[in-house]
């Protein structure tokens, strides 16, 4: 019997949703794994009854948490990409531009004719 998750995605062109999907579906396992054990401690507490007006509340928490959490997923994104290290040829292209004062790189003189004409 062949596995399940190397032949996903195998009948389309494009790729890249793969992981997309495969976090989107584990995700929400966890969600409803998350608010099994949340009904359950609330059942054992006695407050099933004011679980339901809890909810919408819980849940733009949840949201307004996440909602951080990406944007500051993002911000450490943008500084990254912003500071980016260089390679060892940008290197030493900014090195050397450094050392010639940014002046552009010319053709090197050419050799001075031979004129000794003694054979």
């Amino acid at each position: 019997m062949n596995p399940f998750r190397p032949h996903l995605y195998d009948d389309f062109k494009d790729r890249r949703y793969a992981a997309l999907f495969l976090a989107t579906l584990a995700t929400c396992l966890g969600l409803l794994i998350l608010g099994v054990i949340v009904f359950a401690v609330a059942a054992s507490y006695g407050v099933q009854k004011y679980f339901t007006i809890m909810l919408p509340g819980i849940g733009l928490l949840a949201v307004a948490w996440i909602w951080r959490v990406v944007r500051r997923v993002r911000a450490n994104h943008r500084q990254q990409l912003r500071n980016s290290p260089l390679s060892r040829d940008e290197l030493r292209v900014a090195r050397s531009k450094l050392r010639n004062g940014m002046k552009p790189f010319g053709r090197p003189a050419p050799p001075a004719p031979d004129t000794d004409l003694k054979y």
